[in-house]
């Protein structure tokens, strides 16, 4: 069979299904190529969008690969795959037929080998359709997380239900993986002897490659906490500052415990972080407390504070930074309690002789918070 055309590829998008859509665009925010929403169907335009491809699920090997070097993310194994019982025979069945070990970066090399040898017409069949029938691959747990706590998430529908009996092409399965492994930038703490994976997602195609890699490295790593949503929303902010100041984009952030034994992978927190939005209306003030080091320590802590859910005193953590969110959105009033209240904390805890623990916490907190609101204050009346 000749080849198709090589500058075009059609995916059709996972109609109704969020996280399967989500892997995809965490996947394809990495591709060289220009990406288009049309209908139910992503088209991808490039020089050689069959080479882009590949080297696309080439970085994401590379990633897994510098993710094994590095001490920090092997512990908290981020190179890794999870994956329960029922999982494992999943992928025990397409490493066989890719003639290749269990193993992440594997996986995707062996794929590479036979998408070469396939070429572009087989790809583009495999890509066309999501669900194939019986002659594709089941969905391991973690494509499957609409089946698994999912209604309870602010993102999801309620009564939602995927069908469990889908089964997709071995090219929309190595795409998911991609973007899967990909998007698990993390782990966290979210209470006592509760550990989840972090997966961060772009909400839309709208990220260049260079940013959206940039962004992984950025994150990567053991996150103080996922929620409140607003201190989450501050510290990607903070984070991301200098990179959202080319490409101000929304993100999406999952906590997932993963797969293991008997129990499948499940959403324990859904967040959708506005950064485009929040950075539009706090750009300036934002700026200002950012470009000078003690602000932009004292801001980090405090939100540090807030997401720890260890932290002595979180509760106030959490109300300062509520606060000081609405505060460099412009909100006026939030300022003005914001500096209130900080005095009255700060006044309260130093006229305790004996400070505890946690009364020196909560004066430090108000403290920086207080001197915090004093400069916003103060650049308001500029």
């Amino acid at each position: 069979m000749p080849e198709g055309n090589a500058d075009t590829l059609k995916i059709r998008i996972p109609e109704g299904f969020l996280v399967p859509r989500l892997y995809l665009y965490s996947f394809l925010n990495i591709i060289e190529a220009s990406k288009k929403e049309v209908g139910q169907y992503v088209v991808l335009r490039s020089g050689d969008v069959f080479e882009a491809i590949i080297e696309g699920i080439e970085i994401v090997k590379e990633v897994i690969e510098n993710r094994r070097k590095d001490g920090l993310l092997r512990r908290l194994r981020l190179d890794t795959l999870p994956m329960s019982g029922n999982d494992k025979k999943i992928f025990m069945k397409l490493c066989s037929e890719l003639s290749c070990e269990l193993d992440p970066a594997k996986i995707l090399e062996a794929y590479i080998d036979v998408l070469r040898s396939r070429g572009i017409n087989r790809l583009k069949e495999g890509l066309e359709r999501f669900d194939i029938g019986a002659r594709g691959y089941s969905l391991p747990s973690i494509f499957k997380l609409e089946l698994y706590g999912l209604t309870r998430g602010p993102l999801f529908r309620d009564g939602f239900s995927m069908d469990s009996m889908m089964r997709v092409s071995s090219d929309f399965f190595i795409l998911m993986l991609a973007g899967y492994l990909l998007s698990r930038v993390g782990r966290a703490r979210i209470d006592e002897g509760t550990w989840v994976s972090v997966h961060v997602f772009p909400s839309e195609l709208a990220w260049s490659r260079s940013s959206w890699r940039e962004l992984q490295n950025l994150l990567s790593g053991l996150w103080h906490g996922i929620r409140p949503a607003d201190a989450l929303t501050l510290h990607l902010l903070i984070n991301l500052w200098d990179l959202l100041k080319g490409e101000p984009h929304n993100l999406i952030i999952f906590g997932v415990i993963d797969p293991a034994g008997s129990k499948p992978a499940a959403v324990s927190i859904s967040v959708d972080a506005p950064l485009k939005d929040v950075y539009m209306r706090a750009r300036e003030l934002l700026d200002y407390l950012l470009e000078r080091e003690w602000s932009r320590n004292a801001l980090s802590q405090l939100v540090r504070k807030a997401l720890d859910p260890n932290q002595a005193g979180k509760e106030i953590a959490e109300r300062l930074v509520k606060l000081l969110f609405l505060s460099l959105q412009g909100d006026i009033r939030a300022l003005e309690e914001l500096s209130l209240l900080s005095s009255r904390l700060e006044i309260a805890t130093s006229t305790i002789k004996q400070p505890k623990d946690l009364e020196r916490e909560i004066s430090n907190m108000a403290r920086d918070a207080r001197r915090l609101a004093k400069e916003l204050l103060t650049y308001r009346r500029i």
